[in-house]
């Protein structure tokens, strides 16, 4: 697909989301979905859960009107917008009135459940290795997953435009180049461009944070376009992409089951937040993990043709994330 054609959806969305979270900054009330600092936060200064009421409609139109021309069919275009609209009205409720963790779980698991369906009957990942109904549901979970791990990350002003901007674009580049399909790039380059209208807004010290209204559903679609990557390119592309996240979120999760923490209970232990913590810069972990994020765009890339040259990428993928993560999470202000 020609590098031109996805620019033009990439720019519509980051200019669409732009305008649209300008407007909403300036039409709603000062105090409307104030983020509340607490002991845990990574924010000291005031700033409000608007960034999804903008960045998800923008989105999804942008989906709407250069999806099909690039192969996306509309049961997936109408079945990944009615998940990500679930997942939109769920997250706004809880920006506001702190849903409880069993109705979350239940939106989730009805998104994921209809976008997976989206993807339609010739979707397979592992055909030779799981029966269709174990691989579909293994996907949902898998969704899942990443919706949460999604809204665990976005903790720090530019994480998830730095975490999951850059790997976005980053599939709507193997998209121009021709190793993944149309449809794959048209969506990343949707969500990487309404990922950069939001970042004019999120940039240190951050005016507006994306809300559960934004990573949630943002979670949701680029869950979706890692497991297209997956199926275009290779499954070890899909998951290099995301890796840092994937990582970060991960790890965290098994150190406080292995501490015997509640791993519902708010808490601020990402490699990440540590980093923050122990004197570094935002400015210092954007810029490390945006870095990091296109080697691991180089290692998917070079896994296109199998052998020896996409193992050692994958090696060397797995390398970079461990390293970062450790610098992350040892006492220090500089890499």
């Amino acid at each position: 697909m020609p590098f031109a054609v996805l620019l033009a959806p990439f720019i519509a969305t980051a200019i669409g989301a732009a305008i649209l979270l300008a407007a909403i900054i300036r039409l709603l009330p000062s105090n409307f979905l104030g983020a509340t600092i607490t002991e845990r936060s990574n924010h000291t200064q005031p700033a409000r859960q608007l960034g999804g009421l903008a960045i998800i409609p923008a989105v999804l139109l942008a989906l709407w009107i250069f999806g099909p021309a690039a192969g996306l069919d509309w049961r997936f275009l109408a079945l990944s917008s009615a998940a990500a609209l679930i997942l939109w009205v769920t997250g706004f409720f809880d920006d506001r009135h702190h849903l409880p963790e069993s109705v979350r779980l239940i939106a989730q698991f009805l998104a994921a459940g209809i976008a997976v369906y989206g993807l339609g009957s010739e979707f397979r990942l592992l055909p030779d290795l799981l029966p269709f109904a174990v691989e579909r549901l293994l996907l949902a979970f898998a969704l899942v997953y990443f919706i949460n791990l999604t809204n665990f990350m976005d903790g720090l002003d530019l994480m998830v435009v730095s975490g999951l901007g850059i790997p976005l674009a980053l599939a709507a580049v193997l998209a121009a180049i021709g190793l993944v399909a149309s449809g794959t790039g048209v969506l990343a380059a949707c969500l990487a461009g309404g990922l950069l209208g939001f970042a004019l807004f999120n940039r240190p010290k951050a005016l507006v944070f994306l809300g559960d209204s934004g990573s949630l559903p943002i979670g949701l679609l680029s869950g979706l376009a890692f497991f297209l990557v997956a199926r275009d390119l290779s499954i070890a592309a899909g998951l290099l992409l995301p890796l840092f996240f994937i990582a970060d979120a991960t790890s965290t999760l098994f150190m406080r089951l292995a501490a015997r923490e509640n791993i519902l209970a708010a808490h601020s232990k990402h490699a990440y937040q540590i980093a923050k913590r122990s004197g570094w810069s935002v400015w210092q972990i954007v810029t490390c993990v945006g870095a990091l994020n296109f080697i691991l765009g180089i290692c998917a890339f070079l896994t296109f043709d199998g052998g020896l040259v996409a193992a050692g990428a994958i090696c060397a993928g797995l390398l970079g994330v461990t390293f970062l993560l450790s610098r992350f999470r040892r006492a220090g202000p500089r890499i």
